[in-house]
């Protein structure tokens, strides 16, 4: 089964994304952040860190989005 393809239009790809924005975020305060190393290789770091950086790259209130973990 293959699918076919059609675009019409000029094709914007955009790296300002709200998605992208979190992700260079976290990768930025990942780098700088005094975690230990052990906390860097766990999955809820990661996630919780993106989802904080997400709602920060979204508009949400710093002070709120810190204070907050997504359960």
């Amino acid at each position: 089964m293959s699918d076919s393809v059609s675009v019409s239009g000029p094709v914007e790809v955009k790296s300002d994304s709200n998605a992208r924005v979190a992700y260079d975020l976290m990768s930025h305060v990942a780098n700088w952040e005094g975690a230990p190393d052990s906390d860097k290789h766990s999955r809820k770091y990661w996630l919780t860190l993106y989802w904080q950086c997400y709602q920060a790259a979204s508009g949400r209130n710093l002070s709120t989005v810190l204070r907050e973990e997504r359960s």
